[in-house]
């Protein structure tokens, strides 16, 4: 009786040891994922001019997590000979921004 009652104990104690292990090691490899990057690219815009009827304007892109900035659209405007799109990457992917 005595036995069987710490061969119980035994099993109980091997079970709880491999689901603490289980976790463990499950844990380590969802900590090791990355988090959601919600917020993580901000857009904002600028504009300037260059007088009475003629100016510019674009748009940039930030990661806010590593702090770079790329330029995604500019535009210079003003009489029509002198309106020019400088740089559209607004359909791009922020890694294909050069």
């Amino acid at each position: 009786m005595k036995q069987e009652k710490t061969l119980k104990i035994k099993y109980f104690l091997m079970g709880i040891g491999s689901a603490i292990i289980f976790l463990m090691l499950t844990g380590a490899e969802f900590a090791s994922e990355p988090t959601l990057n919600f917020g993580r690219y901000q857009i904002s815009s600028w504009a300037t001019s260059f007088g009475k009827e003629s100016g510019a304007l674009g748009a940039f892109v930030i990661d806010t997590v590593s702090g770079e900035t790329k330029t995604v659209y500019s535009r210079i405007y003003g009489n029509p000979p002198s309106t020019r799109v400088i740089k559209n990457d607004l359909k791009k992917p922020f890694v294909a921004i050069k």
